[in-house]
């Protein structure tokens, strides 16, 4: 590798995402402008995100466009809106809400690789997806490097640099340009606290991502993360002693100061709260490895001389010869197994197509609604309203209560997707029980659930404010239904708000 192609991949990757906005969808009126509505587009999600302005749902997305064009002087219909707000959210049919997709040369292993990126994604924290909230969007990494490219040191540097670039800005008294740089700074450093956080849900969901992070990269020890936090708070000190200097300023000039430093203090406590998140993460991390030594043993690979043959069949023989050769038969066997083709699994899938109608002899594309799903509540309700007593008379419902059902029962509860969707949403994340008027589209179905079983019984009002969260019991064996359904034996269990 050449001193010229040192680095070649992660600058085709800033380039790349620069290229593909915008491009590759027809917006009809708007498609010579698409890249700079796009561009547009992502600075002011960007404000609003650093300003923690939530008005970023795929509606504010439409409604910001509609007030770019406007700005621009470009007429556009609202259709031709829409359609850019969703080439900037996916690639390709919206539907199918793929990632963006480029190959580029990796000049490492000297060969092409794929690489997917996105420029929104959703913001967890602000949607409130347990509560019915709408999804609100977030710029993602990539987005936010094509926002700060036109400053070159900043794609080399981070959060560090930043602060003493800010810092020389305020010695110079350039305190426009050092909001600027202040905004950058709490940009990066919500980025920074919302990846603590979702590394926070994602290693206590699964412990074992710790090992394969660790793989990754070298990790710093505590003390190393601390002092780095030390340092930065250094520096957000040594800008803060000039504040004294504003007084010598004139007064226009001086506004402008108190304003930087008010942001500035925004900034500054942003920070203590992500030294605070991830010093926690790091001790989290090290109590998972040392009280739970036996998650990590189990990622060790299982092979066939020692797992199969060495400690199950020397040991402990095979009740029946013929067994051995039905073993090893299909390790030497030349015919392969059949494998289901991803093909017929497609051929499954419902596409729908948009159709092509004319209205005041203009082209408009209509999107087809997809056949509703058929649901029967009635039975739903009636298998969860056990699992809701449960919950209201002992405070729990185990799973692995499901192991012990009829057969009959069994495939009631396997006849409806619906109830293994919602088990799996109960466990990922918890949700507090709320009263809710009326049925709209986005509420979240555990609401919807819990919505129509008080209809029918209003008893469970009483838990109308408690929170439902789940926890595994390691006592218990897997739970499982039939050859459909296979879980950990979690425990459901009413959590006091």
């Amino acid at each position: 590798m050449n001193e010229a192609s040192s680095g070649l991949a992660d600058r085709l990757k800033k380039t790349a995402a620069v290229s593909h906005l915008g491009q590759g969808m027809d917006v009809g009126a708007l498609n010579d402008y698409a890249h700079q509505v796009a561009l547009y587009l992502l600075l002011k999600v960007f404000y609003r995100e650093i300003n923690d302005n939530y008005q970023r749902r795929k509606v504010d997305l439409i409604e910001m466009v509609g007030q770019i064009v406007k700005e621009m002087n470009l007429t556009a219909s609202q259709e031709e809106i829409r359609r850019l707000v969703d080439g900037v959210l996916y690639s390709g049919d919206p539907r199918q809400q793929a990632n963006f997709s480029v190959m580029l040369y990796d000049e490492i292993e000297r060969d092409f690789k794929e690489y997917k990126f996105r420029y929104l994604i959703p913001d967890r924290e602000a949607s409130n997806w347990d509560q019915g909230g709408t999804t609100v969007y977030m710029l993602t990494e990539v987005a936010q490097e094509i926002i700060f490219i036109t400053r070159e040191i900043l794609q080399e540097f981070g959060f560090d640099l930043e602060q003493f670039y800010t810092l020389q800005l305020i010695k110079n008294g350039n305190f426009s340009n050092a909001q600027e740089s202040v905004s950058n700074l709490i940009a990066r450093v919500k980025n920074l606290i919302k990846q603590e956080k979702d590394w926070r849900e994602d290693i206590l969901r699964n412990p074992t991502l710790i090992f394969s992070a660790r793989k990754e990269g070298k990790k710093m020890t505590k003390g190393e993360l601390k002092e780095q936090f030390a340092e930065e708070k250094r520096v957000f000190a040594d800008m803060f002693s000039w504040r004294r200097r504003l007084d010598s300023f004139p007064t226009q000039k001086k506004k402008e100061g108190e304003l930087l430093f008010e942001e500035l203090e925004r900034a500054r406590g942003l920070h203590n709260r992500l030294a605070e998140l991830a010093i926690s993460n790091l001790s989290l991390e090290l109590e998972i490895r040392k009280n739970n030594p036996d998650v990590f043993w189990k990622i060790a690979q299982v092979t066939f001389k020692k797992d199969f043959w060495q400690d199950t069949i020397v040991n402990s023989g095979l009740p029946k010869m013929e067994l051995l050769s039905e073993l090893l038969n299909p390790l030497f066997s030349p015919t392969e197994d059949f494998i289901f083709p991803l093909d017929w699994a497609w051929a499954k899938q419902q596409s729908y197509n948009y159709t092509v109608t004319e209205k005041d002899e203009q082209e408009e594309l209509e999107e087809e609604e997809p056949p509703p799903k058929e649901i029967d509540w009635e039975q739903i309700l009636d298998l969860w309203k056990a699992v809701f007593v449960e919950l209201l008379e002992k405070g729990e419902y185990s799973l692995s209560s499901l192991n012990q059902i009829s057969p009959l029962e069994e495939q009631r509860w396997l006849a409806q997707e619906k109830n293994l969707e919602l088990f799996m949403m109960f466990i990922i994340t918890e949700i507090k029980l709320i009263a809710v008027e009326e049925e709209y589209p986005g509420l979240d179905e555990r609401l919807l659930l819990f919505k129509r079983l008080v209809e029918k019984n209003e008893k469970f009002k009483e838990l109308i404010g408690k929170k439902i969260s789940a926890t595994l019991d390691l006592a218990k064996s897997r739970v499982k239904l039939g050859t459909e359904f296979e879980i950990a034996p979690y425990i459901l269990y009413l959590k006091e708000e």
